[in-house]
């Protein structure tokens, strides 16, 4: 009879692990913590590995609908959001210029997790074949001369590593939480994992893997899965194409035969469907995760639409 009460008991412990997120009890680590993410889906990123933790506050600094950071001008509130933050989480990889000498004037003793700094950078603007580069000594600023791609998240691949990255920081930095968040990391981990591997499953079976995209915001997730990216619409965000470079791009694409070419969902599609009508390739939707709901599950929900919509652009030559 106490045999099988002792089995009852731990199976009844085994089962809430797999409730979600642990928290640790409330007295563990009484000092509330302060957190800053800069981009949205580094908050979707934080979000997981804190999961219900009392006592961590998760904030983000730039609005859900900003998307890529290029020349973001920091507002007053921004200012006092960062003056009172323990610790700031980027993204890195150049991708927060903006914040290195107004972080230093607010708040100097602020601690910074950067949270690509894992993953292998990419070089940009998107070259032919990107190439890989050492890390940055300062991935606040562009240290190299030539620029690094901060789109690593697009990745699901890459965003694990980003995951892997922030739990170990916030270990570091609040050990009386440390267990929870390395916990509730390796569950996000699993899922991420889950998501790129069925990304790399349809890229691995199909006949075409070459696409075009917008811009350069793909690139870490093209070499993760095996996409081959012949073109983009705009080889500089925010600078459309001129009539010689899209007659190029037009060449190119009726050279090379893509499956498909990618718009976002953040960006007008006007020039994806003009490039469509000219060379017969399709056009459909990838979304960067770059703007949408704060919450935990966003860039889970997103790739999961991404998947569907790679299924559908390759599934001709699969």
């Amino acid at each position: 009879m106490i045999k099988k009460f002792r089995l009852l008991f731990s199976l009844f412990f085994c089962c809430l692990g797999l409730l979600g997120p642990t928290s640790p009890p409330a007295e563990a680590s009484p000092k509330e913590l302060r957190l800053v993410c800069t981009i949205l889906p580094v908050y979707c990123f934080t979000l997981n590995i804190v999961g219900q933790t009392p006592g961590v506050k998760v904030e983000l600094l730039l609005p859900p609908t900003q998307g890529c950071p290029h020349n973001y001008d920091l507002t007053p509130g921004d200012l006092i959001t960062l003056s009172r933050a323990d610790l700031i989480i980027a993204n890195g990889l150049g991708m927060e210029e903006f914040l290195e000498k107004p972080l230093r004037r607010s708040n100097p003793r602020a601690k910074l997790i950067l949270a690509a700094a894992g993953v292998p950078p990419i070089s940009g603007p998107h070259p032919e074949q990107p190439k890989s580069l050492p890390k940055a000594r300062a991935p606040l600023e562009h240290s190299h001369p030539q620029a690094l791609n901060g789109h690593a998240w697009t990745s699901p691949l890459a965003a694990l590593t980003m995951v892997e990255t922030i739990a170990r920081g916030l270990a570091q930095n609040d050990p009386g939480r440390a267990a929870f968040y390395l916990e509730n990391a390796r569950g996000y981990s699993l899922r991420l994992q889950a998501l790129f591997e069925e990304m790399k499953g349809i890229t691995a079976a199909s006949r075409n893997n070459r696409v075009v995209t917008f811009h350069d915001g793909f690139d870490y997730l093209a070499r993760d899965i095996g996409l081959e990216v012949v073109g983009l619409i705009q080889s500089r965000l925010g600078a459309e194409p001129s009539p010689r470079d899209l007659a190029r791009l037009v060449n190119r694409v009726k050279i090379r035969r893509p499956a498909a070419i990618f718009s976002e969902p953040q960006y007008s599609d006007r020039m994806a469907r003009t490039l469509s009508r000219e060379t017969g390739v399709p056009v459909y939707r990838l979304d960067p995760v770059a703007t949408g709901q704060p919450m935990a599950q966003t860039y889970e929900k997103a790739q999961m639409r991404n998947i569907s919509v790679l299924r559908q652009a390759l599934k001709g030559s699969l």
